[in-house]
């Protein structure tokens, strides 16, 4: 399984460098204008770099059951505060209500 991460962190990493060479590069000369594919670029872009850091972690801790579960613990807390920033605040009020 190791060997399948490393791979696939191998693959990942190489176009995520080529994701924000290209970025760079757009920024320096503007070839690409079209607004709309810049956006879904720029998507990519941030989550790119979380998804190598993902799988380099899983290739840390692969064959370690219990690591892996913190691992996916703490992998899922990151993923759901990127997708809702405010639920820390949210979850900060609730605690504060019950005390």
């Amino acid at each position: 399984m190791k060997k399948f991460w490393n791979v696939l962190g191998q693959v990942f990493g190489f176009l995520t460098i080529a994701l924000f060479a290209f970025w760079y590069t757009n920024e320096q000369f503007s070839f690409l204008t079209d607004t709309a594919v810049l956006s879904i670029l720029s998507i990519i872009k941030d989550f790119a770099a979380l998804a190598v850091a993902a799988i380099a972690g899983m290739e840390f801790v692969s064959g370690k059951k219990l690591f892996v579960l913190l691992y996916l613990i703490i992998l899922a807390i990151v993923v759901i505060f990127m997708f809702y920033p405010d639920l820390g605040i949210d979850i900060s009020n609730y605690i504060k209500s019950l005390i």
